[in-house]
């Protein structure tokens, strides 16, 4: 889809009450952030919001969203060149005005601001945070931004700011993975397996994709062998593959596999129960969270008793990913035939 049909589609939808249509906005931006366009289509919804707020919005926008005269976004984006390109230390500066703007106006105030990518983490941070209940949406993914200026601070050898940027980001988003793996990079990087070990619990606790857990699970490993608990290690190795077969992971565990027989041990594919114990050694549950995917089929469920499809397929793939269930291919499949005729009509 272009980005004028975009604009146009969303105009036959508009209410006349602004704070709907900035929903409806938010709402096809989310919808359509995995395109190959998905920057070029966030960047018009982004410029026809702002165009649609009144004068004296405008201006308070600009004052706490724009860097450098652009919008926030576009700032980031303009980094993220920089970064490609290797100019890390114009990437870093850019992003440390972000980062300010983002403290001022929207870390260093009354009001609570989170920034869940979509509804299932908004649930998902209510499920943990209950009593939780003032905040609002962040304008833009700013525990991204962070997380990214973490990841630049890194490579300008700034361990402790990078710390600190990404402490930030996950505050923005608790619920989130992906800031909490380059906290985990952060530690590997410093030398810190207690801290690397806490992050990777909390990591595992918002696991919602196989993917995701079985890069906490590799993280594990590698935890482990930094402790020189090279059985262990292999576990959450092995582990790992079972939720996503990759090939550099196969290698780490064919490296502690033959350590271990340099030693003289074994290896075999370890039972249920040795994959409990060593995961209880730790602290740890084995994936998948439970709680996690009962709350992804509790959402789905109600999603399709008040027909809304493609609130019910966000909340169904997050079961599937996470246990490869066939009945939720299933519903997911039935979904997918729902909204064809849907579009066909």
């Amino acid at each position: 889809m272009t980005a004028n049909e975009l604009l146009a589609k969303v105009r036959t939808e508009l209410t006349g009450d602004l704070q709907k249509d900035m929903q409806l906005i938010q709402d096809y931006a989310a919808k359509y952030k995995r395109e190959e366009n998905a920057a070029e289509l966030a960047g018009a919804l982004a410029e026809f919001a702002f165009s649609m707020m009144p004068a004296e919005v405008q201006e308070q926008m600009r004052t706490t969203t724009f860097v450098r005269d652009m919008r926030m976004d576009q700032a980031f984006h303009q980094a993220m060149e920089m970064l490609r390109e290797n100019r890390l230390e114009d990437a870093e500066a850019l992003l440390a005005e972000i980062s300010e703007k983002i403290r001022v106006h929207f870390e260093e105030t009354d009001k609570k601001w989170f920034c869940f990518r979509n509804p299932f983490e908004y649930h998902l941070y209510r499920l943990y945070y209950p009593t939780v209940t003032e905040f609002d949406r962040a304008p833009f993914d700013f525990s991204h931004y962070l997380t990214m200026y973490g990841y630049v601070l890194l490579e300008n050898h700034k361990v402790r700011d990078a710390v600190k940027a990404v402490e930030r980001a996950v505050r923005l988003n608790p619920v989130s993975a992906d800031a909490r793996f380059e906290l985990a990079e952060i530690y590997k990087f410093s030398g810190t397996p207690d801290k690397l070990l806490a992050t990777i619990k909390d990591t595992l606790r918002v696991c919602t994709s196989a993917s995701r857990i079985a890069r906490t699970l590799c993280n594990m490993g590698y935890y482990c062998v930094l402790i020189r608990e090279f059985y262990d290690a292999a576990v959450f190795y092995f582990c790992s593959l079972r939720f996503e077969n990759r090939k550099p992971v196969e290698f780490e565990l064919m490296d502690v596999v033959r350590r271990l027989q340099t030693m003289g041990k074994q290896f075999d594919p370890p039972t249920n129960g040795q994959i409990l114990d060593t995961f209880e050694k730790y602290g740890m549950t084995p994936p998948p969270n439970d709680d996690v995917v009962n709350l992804a089929v509790t959402l789905g469920r109600s999603a399709h008793e008040h027909r809304q499809p493609q609130l019910e397929g966000l909340f169904f793939r997050v079961a599937y990913d996470m246990t490869n269930d066939p009945g939720f291919k299933e519903i997911l499949d039935n979904i997918d035939k729902e909204l064809q005729g849907a579009a066909q009509q």
